[in-house]
């Protein structure tokens, strides 16, 4: 078990935690866009399905906190997509769902389908294995086609024998609307939710046929976003 100390202020917003990590980190892009920065930017959980304790205030009210589920992010880069949706969910106890869809910000590449990566974490297990498995759908080879949109977006797919359907809805009156400039100038919204609602259909290729796997159906846990311009 690994504790670390969590503190900080931002604005009116202070907090004062330790977290208790949870399972490894989840690599939502391939190594090589990390090593070589291929793309404008990269994302990873640092920290799945941890724990936390200690306080959260805002405006001088206080949240005490004691074994809280939450997760660890780590974003890097010099930019941001056109267009992009994040999905970040506890599906059940032994599941973690990860999924980034993004268009891209280069002008002769936005008429393009985007790009979509997207992990499933099950008892311990990644899927798509393999380190481009999850990036397939890059310039619309269709392995998990999905484009951003509010207040609902779907990602489709499949690989290795199995096939997934996650449908991601960030109701109105459960998101905020974040304006920000990106390093070179340029402006975004980012509306985000923590209490998004998903739906997961995973199948298995039976022969011919796919027949169902497993289904969850996640009500106002789950964090999403999409930004736009």
């Amino acid at each position: 078990m690994c504790i670390r100390d969590r503190r900080g202020t931002a604005g009116q917003l202070a907090w004062d935690l330790k977290v208790t990590a949870g399972s490894p980190p989840l690599h939502t892009f391939p190594r090589t866009a990390w090593k070589r920065r291929v793309l404008p930017a990269v994302h990873a959980v640092s920290r799945t399905q941890a724990r936390y304790a200690g306080s959260v205030g805002l405006d001088g009210e206080v949240l005490p906190l004691t074994a809280a589920p939450g997760a660890d992010a780590r974003i890097a880069g010099r930019g941001n997509a056109h267009h992009w949706g994040w999905l970040h969910v506890d599906l059940d106890d032994e599941t973690v769902l990860e999924v980034v869809t993004a268009v891209s910000g280069l002008p002769l590449l936005r008429r393009l389908p985007p790009l979509v990566f997207l992990r499933l974490r099950r008892a311990g297990r990644d899927w798509p294995r393999g380190d481009w498995r999850s990036s397939l759908g890059v310039m619309g080879v269709g392995r998990f086609p999905g484009t951003p949109r509010l207040p609902s977006w779907t990602v489709r797919g499949h690989a290795g024998g199995r096939r997934i359907t996650v449908r991601v809805r960030l109701p109105e009156e459960s998101r905020i609307a974040v304006g920000y400039t990106d390093p070179d100038g340029g402006r975004a919204v980012c509306h985000n939710s923590e209490r998004a609602d998903v739906h997961v259909c995973l199948e298995r290729r039976r022969g011919a046929r796919w027949e169902p796997d497993q289904l969850w159906d996640v009500r106002g846990t789950a964090h999403a976003e999409v930004g736009l311009r």
